[in-house]
C-alpha cells in the first residue's frame, strides 16, 4: 500500500534529523549500527517514502532509528501520520482502477484485432449446411422419425416447462456485498529486531573531566566541554569510565539512555564499568 507524502511527515522527519545532529551522529553512523539502508534513513528524515518496502517494515525502521537517536517521544506522532498517509494512498489507488469490458477497448489496446464479420458469416453458413445434410441423410435412410420421438409428459409429473428447462442448472447465488473499510489494516508483522553493535556514548551536560578505557586501551583522558559528545564501539570489550563530576555527563549504552552516572552532586571522582551486554556497575 503506498504511503502518500504530507507536510506533517516532512516536519517529523526534520525534527528527527535535528535530534540526530544533536547526538553528533551521521546517517553513516546510523547505518553502521542498525544496517538500515541510508536511502531509507534519508527518506524518513525528508518524509519521502517512495521505494520503501511494506509499511510494517517502515514502522520497524522508524522505531529502531528513533531509539538510537534518543527520540522515542516522536514515535507516536510518526505512527499516527503513517496510518493516515496509508489510508489516503489506498483511496487514491482505488480511484485509478477501471473495469473495461471484456474484449472491448481495453482488449484492442492490448493487441487484440477485431474479428472480421465475413469469417463469422462463412462459419455460420458452413454450420447450417452441415446440419441440413445430416437431416436429409437421416430422413432418407429412415434413421430419424418424428413418430418415434417421445415428448416428455410434464403434466403427468406436475412439472412446468420452465422448471424442466431449469432442471440441472445451478442456482444463481445471491450477490454478496463486500464492504471494505479504509481504516482496516492487515495484521502488523513485526520485523525481526535489528541487532545493534555494542557501543558507549558520553554527552556532557556541563564541563566534565573524563578518563575512558576500552579493554586495555586508554582512549580519552581530558575535559569534555558542555554540549560535547564522544562515542566508541565496544566489540567484546568492557568500558571503564572515571568521572570528575559523575552528575555532569549522560551515558548512552547500546542505544539506551542510562542518564547520569550518579545524579547526586558530588565532588569525588567515581569510576563505572560498562559491559557489551548493556549492563553496568560502579567500580568501588
Amino acid at each position: 500500500m503506498p504511503i502518500e507524502q504530507n507536510e506533517t511527515l516532512k516536519e517529523l522527519g526534520r525534527l528527527a534529523a535535528e535530534r540526530r545532529e544533536e547526538a553528533h551522529l551521521t546517517l553513516q553512523d546510523i547505518y553502521e549500527r542498525t544496517k538500515i539502508r541510508i536511502e531509507y534513513l534519508n527518506g524518513i528524515e525528508t518524509g519521502n517514502y517512495d521505494g520503501f518496502p511494506e509499511p510494517v517494515y517502515v514502522r520497524g525502521f522508524i522505531r529502531t532509528y528513533l531509539g538510537l537517536i534518543d527520540a522515542l517521544d516522536l514515535q507516536e506522532d510518526f505512527m499516527a501520520q503513517l496510518t493516515r498517509a496509508q489510508s489516503h494512498g489506498k483511496q487514491h489507488q482505488e480511484m485509478q482502477i477501471t473495469n473495461p469490458n471484456i474484449l472491448g477497448s481495453a482488449a484492442v489496446q492490448r493487441g487484440f484485432k477485431p474479428v472480421s464479420h465475413i469469417w463469422l458469416f462463412v462459419v455460420l453458413l458452413a454450420a447450417l449446411a452441415g446440419t441440413g445434410v445430416y437431416v436429409w441423410y437421416s430422413l432418407s435412410t429412415g434413421g430419424f422419425s418424428l413418430d418415434n420421438f417421445k415428448w416428455p409428459n410434464f403434466a403427468a409429473n406436475n412439472v412446468t416447462v420452465e422448471e424442466a428447462n431449469n432442471a440441472g442448472q445451478p442456482e444463481t447465488p445471491e450477490p454478496v456485498e463486500l464492504i471494505m473499510s479504509p481504516d482496516l489494516e492487515p495484521e502488523e508483522i513485526k520485523p525481526e529486531p535489528v541487532k545493534i553493535k555494542p557501543y558507549i556514548e558520553l554527552r556532557a551536560q556541563n564541563d566534565v573531566w573524563l578518563s575512558v578505557s576500552i579493554g586495555d586501551n586508554n582512549v580519552f583522558r581530558r575535559t569534555l566541554r558542555k554540549g560535547g559528545a564522544v562515542s566508541w564501539d565496544l566489540g567484546n570489550n568492557n568500558a571503564r569510565v572515571t568521572y570528575g563530576r559523575p552528575n555532569a555527563a549522560i551515558v548512552i549504552l547500546n542505544g539506551k539512555n542510562l542518564g547520569q552516572a550518579n545524579p547526586k552532586p558530588t565532588k569525588k571522582t567515581e569510576t563505572y564499568i560498562y559491559f557489551p551486554d548493556g549492563t553496568s556497575r560502579k567500580n568501588n
